[in-house]
C-alpha cells in the first residue's frame, strides 16, 4: 500500500468551529461531535455522496480507541442531533475532551477523500502536526510546558480511522512525526508579524512602539495576552489571562430563551443565523413556511451591545490602563468580527472616535489568526528542519 504524505497539519480547536490548516488548504468543521451504536452507525445514510467535498457535510466515522471501535457523527452532520451541542455548558477542556481528537481524526479523513490518488493509499504519514490551547487551561499547570506537552502527545504517534459515509468509505492507519502545541491568543502575533512567505509583514509596523492586548474572544472564554512593544512574548504568567465567566455562547442562548425561542430551536442556530447576517442592514429571519420575514435586528443588536459592555468592563479591570501610557489592542478569535461594530460603539462614547481607531484594530481575518500562525511556525520549523 503507497503512502499518503502530509507535511503540514494545522489545527484550531474552538467551541463552536474546528479551522483546519493542511499543507496550506484550509476548511472548517462545526464542533459537533454525536457518538452513535453500532446499529445507528449503519442506518443513518440513505444514499452515498457523489462529490468529495459533500463528505465535510456528511462526517461518519469510526475509530478504534482502548480495544474498542466506537462510531462518530461530526459537524453539520450533527448539527441536529440532540446531543450534538453538550459540551458548550461547560468549558471545554481540550487536553481531556474526546472532540478535539475525533475531528482531528475527521480532518484527515476529509483532507484524504479530497487529496488522495485512490482509497488504498491508506497509509498517512504526518510530519508534523500542530494545535493551541486557551490560556485558562494552560494556567492549570505550574508550568505551560507540561500542559503543552500533554496536549502534543495525544496526537503523536499512530491512529486509525474509518470512514463510513457512503461513496467515501475507507480505512487509514495514521502516523504524526512531530507534534506541537503553542498558546492561544499569545501565538497569534506571528500571523502579524510574519506572512506565509515568511517575510516580515508591514502590518506589524503599527504595533513597534506600543505595548499590545491581544485579545482572544472565543465562544466559551476570552483569552488576553499583553504583549511589550514590538509583538514580543509575553514577559510573564501575569501577562496571560483568561476571562472564564462571560461565555458568548450562554450569552446568545440566554438571549434565546428570553426572547428569541420561537424562533431558534438551539444556541447553534442562533449562533450561526447571527454570523451569516452580522453585517446586514437588517436581521430578518425567513419562515420557511409562510414566506415571511421576522426583523430580529434590534433585540439583537441591543444583547451583543450589552455583551460588549460587559466585556470592555471586564478588561478594564484585568488590565487597567497605565497612568501617562497607551497600549493597542487587537480583536481576534471567533468572535471578533461578530462583536466588531458593539465593541467600536463603547469604546467611541467612553474615550471617542480617535482613542477607538488608533488603539482599537480589528484585523482582516480576525477568526482565522490563530490557525494562521500556526501555519507561519510550522512552515518555519519544517523549512528549518529541511535546511539542516
Amino acid at each position: 500500500m503507497s503512502v499518503f504524505k502530509i507535511k503540514r497539519f494545522n489545527k484550531d480547536s474552538g467551541n463552536s468551529i474546528e479551522q483546519f490548516m493542511v499543507n496550506g488548504y484550509y476548511f472548517e468543521l462545526t464542533t459537533n461531535v454525536v457518538e452513535l451504536s453500532v446499529k445507528e452507525a449503519n442506518a443513518h445514510f440513505t444514499s452515498r455522496i457523489d462529490d468529495p467535498k459533500e463528505f465535510l457535510k456528511n462526517v461518519l466515522i469510526s475509530s478504534v480507541i482502548d480495544d474498542r471501535e466506537r462510531f462518530f457523527l461530526i459537524g453539520e452532520a450533527a448539527e441536529n442531533h440532540q446531543l450534538g451541542n453538550k459540551h458548550i455548558a461547560k468549558l471545554h477542556n481540550k487536553v481531556e475532551s474526546e472532540i478535539p481528537y475525533i475531528c482531528f481524526l475527521a480532518g484527515v479523513a476529509y483532507y484524504h477523500v479530497l487529496h488522495a490518488e485512490s482509497p488504498d493509499q491508506s497509509n498517512v504519514e504526518i510530519d508534523y502536526f500542530s494545535t493551541m490551547l486557551p490560556i485558562w487551561l494552560l494556567k492549570k499547570a505550574d508550568k505551560f510546558s507540561d500542559m503543552q506537552e500533554q496536549m502534543a502527545a495525544r496526537f503523536r504517534g499512530e491512529h486509525n480511522v474509518t470512514i463510513f459515509t457512503p461513496g467515501a468509505e475507507r480505512t487509514l492507519s495514521i502516523k504524526v512525526a512531530t507534534s506541537k502545541c503553542r498558546i492561544e491568543g499569545a501565538d497569534a502575533r506571528w500571523a502579524i508579524k510574519k506572512n506565509f512567505r515568511l517575510e516580515n509583514n508591514d502590518l506589524a509596523n503599527q504595533f513597534n512602539d506600543f505595548d499590545t492586548l491581544m485579545h482572544d474572544i472565543g465562544a466559551g472564554t476570552c483569552d488576553l495576552a499583553f504583549l511589550p512593544a514590538g509583538l514580543k512574548a509575553p514577559k510573564n504568567r501575569d501577562a496571560l489571562q483568561s476571562l472564564t465567566d462571560i461565555s458568548y455562547l450562554k450569552h446568545i442562548e440566554k438571549l434565546r430563551t428570553e426572547k428569541l425561542l420561537e424562533f431558534f430551536p438551539d444556541v447553534r442556530s442562533l449562533e450561526k443565523f447571527i454570523y451569516e447576517n452580522i453585517d446586514k442592514s437588517e436581521m430578518r429571519l425567513l419562515d420557511g413556511k409562510s414566506g415571511k420575514t421576522t426583523d430580529l435586528t434590534k433585540v439583537i443588536h441591543e444583547s451583543l451591545r450589552n455583551y460588549a459592555e460587559i466585556y470592555n468592563a471586564k478588561i478594564e479591570n484585568t488590565f487597567p490602563l497605565p497612568q501617562g501610557k497607551m497600549y493597542k489592542n487587537v480583536y481576534l478569535g471567533g468572535n471578533g468580527a461578530v462583536l466588531q461594530k458593539f465593541i467600536e460603539e463603547v469604546i467611541a462614547e467612553k474615550y471617542g472616535e480617535e482613542i477607538q481607531q488608533q488603539y482599537h484594530i480589528f484585523l482582516p481575518d480576525a477568526r482565522k489568526l490563530n490557525l494562521y500562525a500556526l501555519e507561519i511556525l510550522s512552515l518555519n520549523e519544517t523549512a528549518t528542519a529541511t535546511a539542516q
